[in-house]
């Protein structure tokens, strides 16, 4: 089995109250608990404006987790959180590690234009074979 690292953005209605909003994400940490995931972060984002309306809504309550979880078992998650009543919309993506070594913190002072090497001279352009002359051609025919 395995398991790889994901992160889920989900949105939810603002027009919950605080008792069911507490309950959609307690059992949207169920889900995940269930699925067998382990669970690294779970943050509110706050309410904010949607770029367009969904089912009606001009602002919806982001909310973010990030966790481990068995490849085998995040299509059942995701089916269970879009039956889910209050969840608007929901994104789940894969998170590839970075290797090691590979990512490195430049400040703006240690970034120094490239060199430019002089431009080469530009050869002699070929002749035009349909309207050159024989003469002009040689033996190339």
């Amino acid at each position: 089995m395995v398991t790889r690292n994901y992160e889920l953005l989900f949105i939810v209605s603002p027009e919950l109250t605080e008792e069911s909003l507490e309950a959609l994400l307690n059992r949207v940490q169920n889900y995940l608990l269930e699925a067998g995931a382990a669970i690294s972060e779970f943050r509110n984002w706050g309410t904010r404006r949607l770029a367009y309306t969904i089912k009606g809504f001009r602002d919806g309550r982001y909310y973010l987790a990030r966790f481990a979880m068995p490849t085998s078992t995040i299509k059942d998650f995701e089916r269970r959180l879009l039956l889910l009543e209050g969840v608007l919309r929901e994104l789940i993506i894969l998170v590839e590690d970075a290797p090691e070594g590979e990512t490195v913190a430049v400040t703006p002072a240690e970034i120094t234009p490239a060199e430019v090497a002089p431009a080469a001279e530009p050869e002699a352009e070929p002749a035009d074979v349909a309207t050159a002359e024989p003469e002009e051609l040689g033996e190339t025919l």
